[in-house]
């Protein structure tokens, strides 16, 4: 890449970044605010513009992650209630891993490509699907990681996504739970009981199959 296109990309990058935050500073808002009365009263109690919020927050989650993601989840519940919120909830988180992902592969993949993600990187070119899925399913490194190291990464952008969408809803679901009160939930509808037993056991299965394909690799590494 041109070294000259790639320093205006990163000043462009970077003004938009301290234009987000400014733009937060003198609103007054800090992550203590998110709570759906204040987000209802910034949009007038008008639906588009709730859900645009909700959709820049969560972009902004994907990028930052210092907005606590299952904070996002239980505003996400209590203004859409359960279920509406967990499935837009998932629908934003995928958008804007996406728009990461994109915005790296086509972008900036000069500007973040180190020895961090380097090391994430090598890995997601082995076997980028189930490396995502099981990321974002056992949250073992930060989302915008996983976003970083798969844009500069060959994987296919739709395996990124069908990954990424598979697994932030079986891990999304998790949070939900936890915001909503698993106990209050399955006392009045055992077929959310079972989903959860289902979530727990293909977070199992997941866990189990990074862990011998880590251990096939340290084994043939070895020979």
């Amino acid at each position: 890449m041109n070294k000259r296109k790639l320093i205006f990309r990163v000043i462009g990058y970077v003004a938009l970044v301290l234009c987000l935050f400014f733009l937060l500073k003198r609103s007054g808002l800090t992550v203590a605010d998110l709570t759906p009365e204040t987000i209802q009263t910034l949009a007038h109690n008008n639906i588009l513009l709730i859900l645009l919020i909700m959709l820049v927050i969560m972009v902004m989650q994907n990028l930052f992650t210092f907005i606590p993601l299952v904070l996002v989840i239980a505003t996400n519940i209590t203004l859409f209630g359960f279920w509406y919120g967990y499935l837009y909830g998932c629908f934003c988180s995928v958008i804007g891993s996406t728009l990461i992902f994109l915005s790296i592969r086509y972008l900036f993949q000069d500007a973040f490509s180190n020895s961090k993600t380097k090391k994430y990187q090598e890995k997601i070119e082995k076997n980028g699907f189930l490396f995502v899925l099981s990321g974002r399913v056992l949250p073992f490194m930060p989302t915008n990681l996983i976003n970083i190291a798969s844009g500069l990464s060959s994987i296919k952008t739709s395996h990124f996504v069908i990954a990424t969408t598979i697994g932030n809803m079986i891990y999304g679901l998790v949070l939900a739970s936890a915001s909503f009160s698993i106990i209050l939930a399955t006392t009045h509808n055992r077929l959310y009981l079972l989903i959860i037993v289902l979530v727990i056991l293909i977070a199992v299965l997941l866990y189990r199959i990074k862990k011998r394909s880590a251990l096939r690799n340290r084994v043939g590494g070895s020979d």
